[in-house]
């Protein structure tokens, strides 16, 4: 078992170099000790990472419930926690003392350095360490993990066109914080906005304001994909006029470093974000020769993607923990056409297999009853 020392310089380690862990990392160690000694009395086989990676989801959980959004919407997911008891081979008792720890920890966190770190980063208006808060979740996040779409052709796809294995994973990160949709077609800074705007309700007074403020900026972000554009004019020393190769213009696009004033008319293929008003370039610029620029058809590109992505996930099943097999294509991309089924599905609710409205007496007549 770590002392208070060591596991405080692990949970650092676990986090993003720019967020202090101080104000609750004492707390979490407590969780630490608890968590871990009954894992020794209870567990065949265990690591320290493996309570660690529990420690984060209760973190998440307590924080944004980010974690919990994919979890309900997601089969594939299952239950996060009996999952990880599963995988120890705990006893049911010892399951059920796991998740009223997790229900315990979710009640009694203190102010959380996690959401503070995730708030004052989108109100920095700072992009940068917006798209470092952004992307921190689908690199570090094992429940986002889960959620993914088989990741192998995108990568391919920024492999071919950087040719650099470094710059390949920043754009790909880049593309997943910004540009991936759930199946309810939400991004990431959308899901967000909706978790910060529903922690309103469970903080304190001088909070309320920031979180509101905080969905608010997450919602006007706007973002383009991976695609070409014509450099029409340099209009600073970091600065570009793009024209997207539909037509529309972006000005004064700010690029992560200088831009040489002999660009006109040049092409590149980027990503691009609107934060605050501004747009910047997302993840790393390539410029395109006029020989490159035909073949990077955007529209092309993306649809063949999603379509790859599509067809692996159709080739993949799981089992549910109700014994029911599905195909990963319809738990990743498909919502029940019902709206009523819908809304009850995207809260872990579903009726095509045993659900709490079997003890209640059979599903509700015709009308959502919120839980």
């Amino acid at each position: 078992m770590y002392t208070y020392t060591e596991f405080t310089s692990e949970w650092k380690r676990l986090h993003h170099p720019s967020m202090s862990v101080d104000g609750d990392v004492a707390f979490f160690y407590d969780i630490y000790v608890r968590l871990h000694r009954l894992v020794e009395q209870e567990a065949v086989a265990f690591d320290e990472q493996l309570i660690f990676s529990l420690l984060l989801y209760m973190e998440n959980t307590a924080a944004v419930g980010l974690d919990g959004v994919y979890e309900y919407r997601y089969r594939s997911v299952g239950h996060v926690a009996f999952s990880w008891c599963e995988s120890l081979e705990m006893s049911a008792e010892a399951t059920s003392q796991v998740d009223r720890l997790v229900s315990e920890v979710v009640a009694k966190a203190p102010c959380s350095a996690l959401r503070g770190w995730m708030t004052e980063s989108v109100l920095s208006g700072d992009f940068s360490r917006l798209g470092e808060m952004l992307t921190w979740f689908p690199q570090e996040d094992q429940v986002m993990w889960r959620v993914f779409p088989d990741l192998r052709f995108r990568e391919m796809m920024f492999r071919r066109l950087t040719g650099d294995w470094q710059a390949t994973r920043r754009m790909l990160w880049a593309d997943l914080a910004f540009n991936w949709r759930d199946k309810r077609g939400d991004s990431l800074a959308v899901t967000l906005a909706k978790q910060f705007r529903q922690e309103v309700a469970f903080v304190e007074e001088d909070e309320k304001a920031l979180l509101k403020e905080a969905a608010e900026m997450l919602d006007a972000i706007r973002s383009e994909r991976l695609d070409t554009y014509t450099a029409i004019e340099r209009t600073g020393g970091c600065t570009l006029t793009l024209r997207h190769r539909d037509g529309r213009m972006f000005r004064d696009v700010i690029f992560p470093m200088s831009v040489p004033e002999d660009v006109q008319n040049r092409h590149l293929a980027a990503q691009l974000v609107t934060y605050q008003d501004k747009t910047y370039i997302n993840g790393c610029p390539v410029w395109l020769n006029e020989e490159a620029l035909p073949i990077w058809d955007g529209e092309a590109i993306w649809n063949d993607i999603v379509k790859k992505e599509q067809d692996a996930a159709k080739l993949t099943s799981f089992t549910t923990t109700f014994g029911k097999q599905i195909s990963l294509y319809e738990d990743l991309y498909t919502v029940p056409e019902d709206p009523e089924e819908a809304y009850y599905a995207d809260i872990g609710i579903y009726f095509d297999e045993p659900n709490i409205f079997d003890f209640l007496g059979g599903r509700p007549d015709g009308k959502v009853i919120y839980i």
